[in-house]
Protein backbone atom coordinates (compact mmCIF):
# COMPACT_ATOMS: atom_id res chain seq x y z
CA UNK A 1 0.00 0.00 0.00
CA UNK A 2 1.36 3.37 -1.00
CA UNK A 3 1.73 6.19 1.49
CA UNK A 4 -0.34 8.47 -0.78
CA UNK A 5 -3.28 6.07 -0.55
CA UNK A 6 -3.13 6.08 3.25
CA UNK A 7 -3.02 9.88 3.25
CA UNK A 8 -6.10 9.99 1.04
CA UNK A 9 -7.86 7.50 3.29
CA UNK A 10 -7.10 9.63 6.35
CA UNK A 11 -8.77 12.74 4.91
CA UNK A 12 -12.27 11.86 6.27
CA UNK A 13 -10.79 11.44 9.76
CA UNK A 14 -8.99 14.78 9.54
CA UNK A 15 -12.15 16.56 8.37
CA UNK A 16 -14.27 15.04 11.13
CA UNK A 17 -11.70 15.93 13.79
CA UNK A 18 -11.66 19.47 12.41
CA UNK A 19 -15.46 19.64 12.73
CA UNK A 20 -15.29 18.44 16.35
CA UNK A 21 -12.56 20.99 17.14
CA UNK A 22 -14.59 23.77 15.51
CA UNK A 23 -17.52 22.99 17.81
CA UNK A 24 -15.29 23.24 20.89
CA UNK A 25 -13.82 26.48 19.57
CA UNK A 26 -17.22 28.00 18.92
CA UNK A 27 -18.56 27.01 22.35
CA UNK A 28 -15.52 28.44 24.14
CA UNK A 29 -15.71 31.59 22.04
CA UNK A 30 -19.40 32.09 22.85
CA UNK A 31 -18.93 31.31 26.55
CA UNK A 32 -16.05 33.77 26.88
CA UNK A 33 -18.12 36.54 25.31
CA UNK A 34 -15.58 37.39 22.64
CA UNK A 35 -17.93 36.13 19.89
CA UNK A 36 -21.02 37.91 21.22
CA UNK A 37 -22.21 39.49 17.99
CA UNK A 38 -20.42 37.43 15.34
CA UNK A 39 -21.49 34.78 12.84
CA UNK A 40 -20.24 31.99 15.13
CA UNK A 41 -22.87 32.84 17.73
CA UNK A 42 -25.66 32.74 15.16
CA UNK A 43 -24.51 29.45 13.66
CA UNK A 44 -24.08 27.69 16.97
CA UNK A 45 -27.43 25.92 17.16
CA UNK A 46 -28.19 25.88 13.46
CA UNK A 47 -24.93 24.49 12.13
CA UNK A 48 -22.11 23.71 14.53
CA UNK A 49 -23.97 21.51 17.00
CA UNK A 50 -25.50 19.18 14.34
CA UNK A 51 -22.16 19.11 12.51
CA UNK A 52 -20.48 18.17 15.78
CA UNK A 53 -22.87 15.26 16.38
CA UNK A 54 -22.54 14.05 12.79
CA UNK A 55 -18.76 14.18 13.03
CA UNK A 56 -18.63 12.55 16.45
CA UNK A 57 -20.85 9.64 15.47
CA UNK A 58 -19.04 9.18 12.12
CA UNK A 59 -15.55 9.25 13.63
CA UNK A 60 -15.28 5.48 14.32
CA UNK A 61 -16.11 4.81 10.65
CA UNK A 62 -13.49 7.31 9.51
CA UNK A 63 -10.86 5.65 11.67
CA UNK A 64 -11.77 2.25 10.20
CA UNK A 65 -11.42 3.74 6.70
CA UNK A 66 -7.73 4.40 7.32
CA UNK A 67 -7.03 0.67 7.69
CA UNK A 68 -9.13 -0.83 4.88
CA UNK A 69 -7.73 -1.61 1.46
CA UNK A 70 -7.67 1.17 -1.10
CA UNK A 71 -10.04 -0.75 -3.35
CA UNK A 72 -12.59 -1.00 -0.55
CA UNK A 73 -12.08 2.68 0.27
CA UNK A 74 -12.80 3.63 -3.34
CA UNK A 75 -16.01 1.59 -3.32
CA UNK A 76 -17.01 3.28 -0.04
CA UNK A 77 -16.24 6.66 -1.58
CA UNK A 78 -18.66 5.95 -4.43
CA UNK A 79 -21.32 5.16 -1.83
CA UNK A 80 -20.52 8.22 0.30
CA UNK A 81 -20.60 10.63 -2.64
CA UNK A 82 -24.36 10.25 -2.98
CA UNK A 83 -25.31 9.12 0.54
CA UNK A 84 -23.69 11.93 2.58
CA UNK A 85 -25.39 14.79 0.67
CA UNK A 86 -28.75 13.05 1.07
CA UNK A 87 -28.18 12.61 4.79
CA UNK A 88 -27.07 16.22 5.20
CA UNK A 89 -30.16 17.34 3.31
CA UNK A 90 -32.23 15.28 5.75
CA UNK A 91 -30.51 17.04 8.67
CA UNK A 92 -31.02 20.47 7.12
CA UNK A 93 -34.76 19.92 6.69
CA UNK A 94 -35.30 19.24 10.38
CA UNK A 95 -36.29 22.10 12.70
CA UNK A 96 -33.65 23.61 14.95
CA UNK A 97 -35.74 22.92 18.06
CA UNK A 98 -38.36 20.17 18.44
CA UNK A 99 -41.89 21.35 17.64
CA UNK A 100 -43.74 18.70 19.62
CA UNK A 101 -43.07 15.85 22.00
CA UNK A 102 -42.33 13.24 19.31
CA UNK A 103 -40.62 15.37 16.69
CA UNK A 104 -36.89 15.37 16.07
CA UNK A 105 -34.54 18.30 15.93
CA UNK A 106 -31.34 18.79 13.95
CA UNK A 107 -29.16 17.26 16.65
CA UNK A 108 -31.16 14.02 16.66
CA UNK A 109 -31.28 14.00 12.87
CA UNK A 110 -27.49 14.46 12.69
CA UNK A 111 -26.97 11.53 15.05
CA UNK A 112 -29.35 9.39 13.03
CA UNK A 113 -27.70 10.38 9.75
CA UNK A 114 -24.25 9.46 11.06
CA UNK A 115 -25.56 6.15 12.39
CA UNK A 116 -27.15 5.37 9.01
CA UNK A 117 -23.90 6.19 7.22
CA UNK A 118 -21.90 4.02 9.62
CA UNK A 119 -24.27 1.05 9.45
CA UNK A 120 -24.55 1.13 5.65
CA UNK A 121 -20.77 1.48 5.33
CA UNK A 122 -20.05 -1.35 7.73
CA UNK A 123 -22.53 -3.51 5.86
CA UNK A 124 -20.69 -2.56 2.66
CA UNK A 125 -17.38 -3.63 4.25
CA UNK A 126 -18.62 -6.84 5.82
CA UNK A 127 -20.62 -8.20 2.89
CA UNK A 128 -17.59 -8.98 0.66
CA UNK A 129 -15.77 -10.46 3.66
CA UNK A 130 -18.77 -12.65 4.48
CA UNK A 131 -19.05 -13.84 0.86
CA UNK A 132 -15.35 -14.69 0.66
CA UNK A 133 -15.51 -16.54 3.99
CA UNK A 134 -18.54 -18.52 2.88
CA UNK A 135 -16.87 -19.70 -0.34
CA UNK A 136 -13.52 -20.52 1.25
Amino acid sequence: MKINEKLVQSIPTALLLLAVAFRYFSVSCIDSGSCFDTWIRYLSLDFTKPLYFFALYSLPLAIILIFVSHKLFKSWWKLAVWLVPLLLLFVATQPVAPQSFLSTDRDDAARLAAEILTIVSLFRFLLPWWKSRKHA
